[in-house]
């Protein structure tokens, strides 16, 4: 099978024909129809957070049809339209069965992180990680199920606290950002969105978003309590830099709450005092849970979320479409490889 393949961190891809996964037991081989690229990935082949063993497939946000199934899989035939939950868990854990999956405590890998993905014709996931894909949601939006729709869908219902909150901002307005914003606005929650992009304020703004604010504006304090009269309730942080967070501290009202989803490598830029004085709530988002891919998926079926697709790649274009979403598409940026 064709496979862009991470032989050298810091380099690009190689497209190479390598060896179709063999399946046997609880496994399943899937053709893969999409795969969504995001800043993870940069990060891979930059090698900062995640480094796997190299050569590496990259791929974490794909969709495809049953291909193969292991002498121990009975739920799942040939042509059955799937989408993996990317988490290797051991099922059996506390994190397991308390609904924190991606916390487990013998995690076996992160399909397409730290084990081979989806920049391929084909991959692997055991059965239990497969979770049918709805007749009325198409390949392409349904492979940004494993990660930018479960990855809102976390960040809002189980981190961001909303039962309450009638004021809501996203730091970042790009594919997990713009998901986060319809999930807001289905709770009827207003909704403040900032970015560096144009066009990614614009598609904000069109997505629901009733204010655009551009990041690392001096006043973003002052319009954040035009927009909600003491600051915004919660601020979603989508980018995770000292710049971001600077605006996410900026804009949250006293007693409000940041979630962090976006990963870098910078430190918090607040004193324990201002924490403190403020009774700020400051938590961490990853990803999301089995509950959550159900939701996520339903959230598609019955189109409150629908993600926008700004760029199509074929997998020999894996290293343009990296570079595109290194640029800042304005949208989520997709190989289509079936």
């Amino acid at each position: 099978m064709r496979a862009a393949v991470l032989e050298e961190l810091r380099k690009p891809l190689a497209i190479r024909d390598v060896q179709v996964p063999e399946v046997s037991g609880d496994e399943v081989l899937i053709e893969t129809k999409f795969c969504g690229i995001c800043g993870t990935d940069l990060h891979i082949v930059e090698g900062r957070g995640y480094v796997p063993e190299l050569p590496h497939i990259l791929g974490h946000e794909p969709s495809g049809v049953v291909a193969k199934v292991g002498d121990a899989v009975g739920d799942l035939k040939t042509g059955d339209r799937v989408v993996p939950y990317l988490f290797l868990t051991c099922g059996k854990c506390w994190y397991c069965q308390n609904g924190r999956d991606s916390m487990c405590s013998r995690l076996r890998g992160i399909t397409g992180v730290t084990t081979n993905g989806a920049f391929a014709e084909f991959f692997k996931a055991p059965a239990r990680n497969l979770f049918p894909l709805p007749a009325n949601v198409p390949f392409d939006i349904g492979a940004l199920t494993a990660d930018a729709v479960i990855t809102s869908v976390h960040a809002v219902y189980d981190r961001g606290n909303i039962t309450s909150v009638s004021s809501g901002a996203v730091v970042g307005s790009g594919g997990v950002g713009q998901v986060i914003i319809q999930l807001l606005k289905d709770r009827g929650v207003r909704v403040a969105a900032v970015s560096r992009s144009e066009a990614k304020l614009e598609a904000a703004r069109k997505l629901g978003a009733e204010a655009v604010w551009q990041a690392g504006d001096a006043r973003i304090g002052v319009l954040s309590r035009g927009f909600s009269r003491e600051g915004i309730d919660v601020v979603f942080d989508c980018v995770g830099s000292s710049e971001s967070m600077e605006d996410a501290l900026a804009m949250v009202k006293r007693c409000g709450r940041i979630v962090m989803v976006g990963e870098e490598d910078s430190p918090f830029p607040a004193s324990s005092t201002l924490i403190a004085q403020h009774e700020l709530e400051i938590v961490g988002s990853r990803n999301g849970s089995r509950s959550n891919m159900e939701a996520a998926l339903d959230f598609l079926a019955r189109g409150v979320v629908k993600p926008l697709i700004s760029d199509f790649f074929s997998l020999e274009e894996a290293n343009e479409a990296i570079e595109r979403v290194r640029r800042g598409a304005s949208g989520r940026v997709v190989l289509r490889l079936g």
